[in-house]
């Protein structure tokens, strides 16, 4: 009996704790946990520090490294296997991120691009 009492309350702790985490982690991003891994929030975590959270590249960092304004008619010309490519890649001073992101989050990038 206090065995089921002991790990009871360990089990308790442990589900506390972990809901504790999970909320901190919300508040500090501002983020939900579905948002932390939609394709906007994929793109903003990893392309707007160049190419703004607008796709317009009208950040400090973009306008120095003269990133493409992902809004453009020939930015939307690229098929979505280029778009793909060039995140997996990188191209000119755009490192690639294929070893940093998945092949489904890179595919979930490229679709928010093309929708921009």
């Amino acid at each position: 009996m206090k065995l089921i009492i002991k790990s009871s309350i360990a089990l308790g702790f442990v589900v506390a704790g972990i809901f504790v985490f999970s909320t901190a982690e919300t508040q500090a991003t501002g983020l939900t946990a579905a948002e932390m891994s939609s394709p906007r929030s994929l793109f903003v975590q990893n392309c707007a520090r160049c190419h703004g959270s607008n796709g317009r590249s009208e950040t400090k960092e973009g306008r120095r490294l003269e990133a493409d304004d992902l809004t453009t008619s020939d930015a939307k010309d690229l098929s979505e296997a280029r778009v793909k490519r060039v995140i997996t890649n990188g191209r000119g001073k755009m490192p690639g991120f294929g070893k940093k992101l998945t092949a489904a989050q890179i595919a979930q990038i490229a679709g928010y691009i093309r929708s921009l």
